[in-house]
């Protein structure tokens, strides 16, 4: 079974695409503070990536998954990833930037650019969370 980690600030969709990817969209999941395991996804707390002490542990959940989703919304202000922290995963990562029906190319720029700034050689996908049709996109990832 493919196990798909998802990573990202604040606000950057980390519940949107697990709902969907769960197929919990009728009964969504509960968000909460701690690390959540669920069938086809691995929910990590904001808090985590927020906190340097905590880097280590999002690190050693590579083991549990087969792959990991970086997000990264059009809406942050401030670096959300340590530098080149993509390197020391050994799966595969795919960088998301997020948005709400519409962006600035200014912000797509600097969103884009967090992304390279953790050691992504690409964003593979821009993704319209209230979009339906953008939501299956992520599924052709896997």
């Amino acid at each position: 079974m493919k196990k798909l980690l998802l990573v990202g600030p604040k606000d950057s969709g980390k519940m949107t695409i697990a709902n969907f990817l769960e197929g919990r969209e009728e009964s969504p999941l509960k968000k909460v503070a701690s690390i959540v395991y669920h069938q086809k996804t691995i929910i990590v707390p904001d808090s985590y990536l927020e906190s340097p002490w905590m880097h280590k542990h999002i690190i050693a959940l590579q083991q549990s998954a087969t792959s990991i989703l970086f997000l990264q919304p059009v809406t942050a202000k401030r670096r959300s990833y340590p530098p080149n922290f993509a390197k020391v995963f050994r799966i595969p990562i795919y960088g998301l930037v997020t948005y709400h029906q519409s962006y600035t190319a200014n912000a797509l720029q600097q969103a884009q650019g967090q992304l390279m700034a953790c050691g992504l050689k690409k964003v593979d996908l821009i993704l319209d969370l209230s979009s339906e049709n953008d939501k299956k996109k992520i599924q052709q990832l896997f």
